[in-house]
């Protein structure tokens, strides 16, 4: 679970799902920014569903188990996001 830097309180599952997209620490207020070592875990978890849809094709599964598929696979990135979450003071580059 992610920590915030400036005062060190360790967030909730449910924490980190309420401000993933803002990213303000619900104990200090402060702005929080996702590491560069975090944001490139993070794409890696974007590719799952990139490997699955040419299996998809090649087991030739309907469109719609395809789509409950991909849901599920999202959902499931989505919840575990929390897990790989790290934050930083500051924007980092990437590179």
């Amino acid at each position: 679970m992610p920590t915030c830097s400036v005062c060190n309180k360790k967030w909730t599952w449910f924490e980190t799902i309420k401000t993933i997209f803002k990213l303000t620490c619900p104990y200090c207020d402060n702005r929080q920014y996702e590491s560069a070592s975090s944001r490139k875990r993070g794409s890696m978890f974007a590719l799952i569903p990139l490997v699955v849809l040419p299996i998809n094709a090649l087991l030739e599964v309907s469109v719609g188990t395809a789509i409950i598929l991909a849901i599920i696979l999202g959902l499931l990135t989505f919840g575990s996001y929390p897990f790989i979450l790290k934050l930083s003071n500051e924007q980092e580059p990437l590179f």
